[in-house]
């Protein structure tokens, strides 16, 4: 099956593009039926999947979360197959498929083509995601992270970003509707789930699967900055919702407004502003996942 691999130059820190070589060499290797695209932008991601959409069978990602989520908005709901080779800051996506980070194994996974078929969320009708998305706190974390650079990276960049956010950050009131059920409180942020982790391997909604048609919701009420910091780092193990200021539900839709002007991020993308309505939208994608 012929594959159109979408490398974007400015993943893993701008070294992305140097890996070309290394890249070919092993596809070369393995015999693969494939063309390079280098993006220039996340707009370039999703027209050159368009504009090819009639000439591949497998679309891969080299790259980032933000890769990923640029083709899986074009893929959704197509008979095409996304893949991944990951090279991002945090492949958060990857890590909750499972999938190798390693790109000679992401590279015999893509020659196998085994074929996952996976939930989506959708934010407003019109954007999808893979893994979660949230506003609040978890908003203004995500824009400090993408805009830091040096030298932090992955889980230390996102790690960073919490505690410079934390300092000046202020609870805010938040109106959520999941199903019959209404909760309006002050909270640190919201976020939904249609996969465990985010932001460099925080399993925010531990028990969230991409082949459940659900999402899981998940709402970190107002706490004092020391019962934060004291709680934060259990959500790498996902045991930050033993807290009774965390809150977990889990519903096919999920509405999400705010008194504040928050943004919502998904996949580490901006998507838009609240208010946001999430439905989750099982099998919309093909996903090419490793061999067990």
């Amino acid at each position: 099956m012929k594959s159109l691999i979408i490398l974007n130059p400015v993943s893993c820190g701008g070294r992305a593009a140097g890996m070309r070589g290394t890249l070919e060499n092993i596809l070369q290797r393995l015999n693969l039926d494939y063309h390079i695209h280098v993006s220039i932008s996340s707009n370039d991601v999703a027209d050159t999947v368009k504009a090819n959409i009639g000439r591949y069978t497998n679309f891969i990602s080299f790259g980032g979360d933000g890769t990923l989520h640029s083709i899986a908005n074009v893929l959704a709901k197509t008979d095409k197959n996304l893949g991944c080779i990951p090279v991002g800051s945090g492949n958060d996506i990857a890590r909750n498929l499972d999938l190798p980070m390693d790109m000679e194994k992401s590279c015999i996974a893509i020659k196998n083509c085994i074929i996952k078929k996976i939930d989506l969320g959708l934010i407003n009708k019109k954007y999808y995601y893979l893994g979660v998305s949230g506003a609040g706190f978890d908003s203004v974390v995500t824009d400090l992270a993408n805009n830091t650079k040096f030298p932090f990276r992955g889980p230390a960049k996102y790690k960073y970003a919490v505690y410079q956010t934390l300092l000046t950050y202020r609870p805010k009131k938040f109106h959520i509707k999941f199903g019959e059920n209404y909760i309006n409180t002050e909270c640190m942020f919201a976020v939904v789930g249609n996969m465990k982790m985010y932001g460099g391997g925080m399993k925010i909604t531990p028990d969230a699967s991409p082949e459940d048609s659900m999402l899981d919701l998940c709402i970190i009420q107002k706490m004092s900055k020391l019962h934060f910091i004291k709680t934060f780092p259990l959500v790498f193990e996902g045991k930050h919702i033993n807290d009774p200021f965390v809150k977990s539900f889990r519903s096919k839709s999920i509405e999400i407004d705010s008194d504040y002007n928050f943004s919502v991020y998904a996949d580490g993308e901006y998507i838009c502003k609240l208010p946001a309505i999430y439905d989750v939208v099982p099998k919309a994608l093909n996903f090419i996942v490793a061999k067990k």
